[in-house]
C-alpha cells in the first residue's frame, strides 16, 4: 500500500504553494486556512488529504464552496461564510470523488477532451446565466473565463472519471418484480403517492411544406437588408426591430452579449467567428430561417453579435387548402373507411409521431403517458371530456414558430387518478428499489475500497467526522 509518492508527502501539511485561482475567495473563510508557526510566509494552497496516488488541495474546496454559494445564491440565500459542518461535508464528497477516481485509474478507465470541454461549457454557461454577464462571473470568481476554463479541466476530468467509475460500479442493478411487490407490500396505504390522471392519445398533424421559391424570396430579401445596412442606409437597430423574427432579441437591437461558445446553432457560431469584429457576415440559413450577423466582441470562446432572422412563411391559402383535405379525411375516419394509425402514416407532416401510428411520447420520461398537467393547454381542450378512442376534431394551431397547422387527436387511455400500485406504476416502485439497491452496491464498494486505499486527511480538517472511517485502511505500519 506504501507508495514513493505517499512516503513524499507522509507528514506534510502544507507542502505545496501554486498560484491557485480560489486565492480571493480564502479570505471569505480563512479560519481554514493555516500557515506554520515558523513560516514567513502565506500559503495560497496546501494539501488537506491523499487518496491512494492523488491529492486533495485546499482550493478543490475553494472551489466546491464556491459552487455551493452560487446554488444557494439562486435560492434565494445567502451564505457568505461556510460553516465547519458544510465544509467537513465538502471534503466528504470530494474524497469519495478522488476514491472513484483512483480506482478509475487502476481500471484503466478514460473521458475524452471533447467530453471535458463540453462539461466545462456547459457549468460556465450556468455561471454566467446565474450571475447575468461574464463581467459579473469574472468579478465574483476573480479570473477570466479562459484562465478559469484552463484551470478547471483537470478537475472535471476528475468529476467525470468519478461518474464512469460508480456507472461500472451500479451497472448491473436491476430490480425483479418480486422485489418491487416486496416494496408495495411493506409500505403502509397512506403513505402510498396519490398519481394523478394520465392520458395516452395519438396525433394527426398536417402542415404544409415551404417551397424552395419561398425560401429563395426571403433570402433575397433578407440580402436587399443587408445592403442597406452595410451601405449606412439603416441601422442594424433599426432593421431587427423592424424585419426580424427572433424575440429573444428583436427589441435590444438584435443583439445578443457574452454568449459561450456551444449555446447556439453550429451554423450561427461559425458564422460569428468566421466574421471579423464590426463586419457583416452573409446571409446564411438554420433552421430558424435566413439570418446576417455582425459580431461585436469575441473574447476567447466567449462572444457577442447582432443579428437579423427572417423565414419563410407558410402560405396561408396553401393552408386553407390543407384544411380541406383535412375534413375529407376526418369524414373517412368516422366512418371508419381508415384506422387512424393508416391515417397519419400516409397524411401525417410531424415525423416525431408520424411512424409509430401518432402516438405521442412524453418527453419527461420516454412513455406514452402524460399527467394532466404536463398536457399542452391545447391538447388539453382537446381531450378533455374525451373517452377512449374517440376522435377530436380538427382545429387549426401555431407552433413554435408561428406557422399555421392543422391537428386531430385520438384518446387511446385514460389512467383515473389513484394510489400508486405495481400493476399500474410498476416503473414508479422500481425506481425507487433501484435506487435503494444502487446505494447499497456503492456503500459496499466503498466499504471495500476505503480499506485497499491509503487515505490521510490533514488539519484543519482532521477534526472532522464522517459516518465512514475514511482512514480504516491507513494504519501506521502503512505509513
Amino acid at each position: 500500500m506504501k507508495s514513493t509518492i505517499q512516503n513524499q508527502l507522509c507528514g506534510i501539511t502544507w507542502c505545496i504553494l501554486i498560484a491557485a485561482t480560489a486565492s480571493n475567495l480564502h479570505g471569505q473563510d480563512s479560519t481554514f486556512v493555516r500557515a506554520s508557526a515558523t513560516s514567513t510566509f502565506t500559503p495560497l494552497d496546501a494539501i488537506i488529504a491523499v487518496v491512494g496516488d492523488g491529492i486533495l488541495l485546499e482550493s478543490e474546496i475553494e472551489a466546491q464552496a464556491f459552487a455551493l454559494k452560487a446554488q444557494l445564491a439562486q435560492q434565494g440565500k445567502t451564505a457568505n461564510k461556510l460553516n465547519e459542518m458544510q465544509r467537513c461535508n465538502l471534503l466528504n464528497e470530494l474524497l469519495f470523488q478522488k476514491l472513484l477516481v483512483h480506482h478509475a485509474k487502476l481500471d484503466s478507465l478514460e473521458v475524452s477532451d471533447g467530453e471535458i470541454m463540453d462539461e466545462i461549457d456547459r457549468r460556465l454557461a450556468y455561471y454566467i446565466r446565474m450571475f447575468g454577464s461574464v463581467e459579473a462571473f469574472e468579478a465574483e470568481y476573480g479570473q477570466s473565463v479562459s484562465e478559469w476554463k484552463a484551470e478547471f479541466e483537470d478537475p472535471v476530468r476528475e468529476q467525470l472519471l468519478a461518474g464512469r467509475m460508480q456507472g461500472q460500479i451500479n451497472q448491473q442493478v436491476r430490480a425483479t418484480p418480486a422485489e418491487v411487490q416486496q416494496l408495495f407490500a411493506s409500505t403502509p396505504a397512506d403513505s402510498l403517492p396519490l398519481i394523478p390522471e394520465a392520458l395516452r392519445y395519438r396525433e394527426l398533424m398536417m402542415q404544409p411544406s415551404i417551397t424552395e421559391a419561398q425560401k429563395a424570396g426571403v433570402r433575397n430579401s433578407l440580402d436587399s437588408i443587408r445592403t442597406l445596412v452595410s451601405t449606412g442606409q439603416l441601422s442594424l437597430t433599426l432593421a431587427a426591430s423592424r424585419h426580424s423574427e427572433d424575440p429573444g432579441s428583436k427589441y435590444k437591437g438584435g443583439c445578443y452579449e457574452d454568449i459561450p461558445r456551444g449555446q447556439f446553432l453550429p451554423e450561427f457560431e461559425a458564422a460569428v467567428f468566421d466574421t471579423p469584429i464590426g463586419d457583416l457576415s452573409p446571409v446564411f440559413e438554420t433552421d430558424f430561417g435566413f439570418h446576417f450577423i455582425r459580431t461585436v466582441d469575441q473574447r476567447g470562446q466567449v462572444f457577442s453579435a447582432c443579428h437579423v432572422l427572417m423565414s419563410a412563411q407558410i402560405d396561408p391559402i396553401a393552408l386553407d387548402k390543407m384544411g380541406a383535405s383535412f375534413d375529407d379525411l376526418m369524414l373517412d375516419l368516422r366512418a371508419e373507411d381508415i384506422s387512424f394509425a393508416d391515417a397519419v402514416l400516409q397524411n401525417s407532416t410531424r415525423e416525431s409521431s408520424r411512424n409509430q401510428g401518432g402516438l405521442v411520447v412524453n418527453p419527461r420520461d420516454g412513455s406514452t403517458l402524460f399527467g394532466s398537467d404536463e398536457l399542452d393547454p391545447n391538447m388539453f381542450f382537446l381531450l378533455n371530456g374525451m373517452a377512449p378512442g374517440e376522435i377530436s376534431d380538427a382545429i387549426q394551431l401555431v407552433d413554435d414558430e408561428d406557422q399555421g397547422y392543422w391537428i386531430a387527436l385520438r384518446l387511446e387511455e385514460r389512467v383515473p387518478a389513484h394510489r400508486a400500485n405495481p400493476s399500474q406504476d410498476f416503473g414508479y416502485f422500481q425506481n425507487i428499489v433501484e435506487a435503494a439497491m444502487r446505494e447499497d452496491q456503492l456503500n459496499s464498494w466503498m466499504r471495500k475500497a476505503i480499506e485497499d486505499t491509503y487515505v490521510r486527511i490533514d488539519a484543519p480538517y482532521d477534526g472532522c467526522t464522517f459516518q465512514q472511517n475514511w482512514t480504516a485502511g491507513t494504519s501506521m505500519d502503512k505509513r
